[in-house]
């Protein structure tokens, strides 16, 4: 067990409902849910002769009722989990999607969270679905930068002059649709050595694709 979980071994009762119940509520999951996980995961541990003791950290009975350093191990645990998980999903815009501000603001080392990640599939998966959620924003950002487009202010001499003018960005246009349309990863639409679009391409045909791809997609799903 790394140095710094040691020092901050807690049972679930000195935190507080609240504070549980707000993170909870930002992760999309209860302790209790994680801390189930956790003794039912008892059983990767090899017999050793304190398998059975319901003090022992090496303990690989999911049957056993934790008590002394067992307990507080299992309940700190369950607890950053579900810290990182919380701030993972619902940390501040800033920081929202950060691994590192995740487990930074958990007081858990990136070697401890992904040693958990690999002994412990309840989280790991939970952690995957943030990260296709992220995917998916990212998905969404780039649609939005790249069909619908956003409003940049116009400046006259250093000056904004309270107009703005509509921007896209035609290379994660193409990006996008590389995502949706295999004919877009092939050689029919190429990047020339600027970084821009070939300027032989109808941008306005390819954003009204992509439209009717998502829409297509859409409906599928439904």
């Amino acid at each position: 067990m790394h140095p710094e979980f040691l020092a901050s071994l807690i049972t679930l009762d000195e935190i507080g409902p609240e504070t549980l119940a707000d993170y909870e509520r930002r992760a999309g999951v209860s302790v209790r849910a994680l801390l189930d996980a956790i003794e039912r995961d008892r059983v990767r541990y090899p017999d050793s002769s304190a398998s059975l003791s319901a003090e022992s950290p090496t303990c690989n009975n999911p049957a056993v009722v934790a008590r002394g350093v067992l307990k507080q191990l299992e309940e700190t645990k369950a607890y950053r989990m579900l810290m990182i998980i919380a701030e993972f999903r619902d940390g501040p815009a800033e920081a929202r999607f950060s691994l590192r501000h995740a487990y930074t603001k958990a007081n858990v080392s990136r070697n401890t969270m992904i040693e958990w990640r690999k002994i412990h599939p309840l989280f790991d998966s939970l952690m995957e679905s943030i990260q296709e959620e992220m995917v998916d924003t990212m998905r969404a950002e780039a649609y939005r930068r790249s069909v619908v487009g956003h409003d940049e202010p116009l400046v006259h001499q250093g000056l904004k002059t309270g107009e703005t003018v509509k921007k896209f960005s035609d290379s994660l246009l193409q990006f996008t649709l590389m995502g949706y349309d295999a004919k877009f990863r092939s050689k029919e639409v190429n990047m020339n050595v600027s970084g821009q679009l070939d300027s032989n391409i109808n941008i306005e045909g390819l954003r009204d694709r992509l439209a009717q791809r998502l829409q297509q997609k859409a409906k599928a799903e439904e």
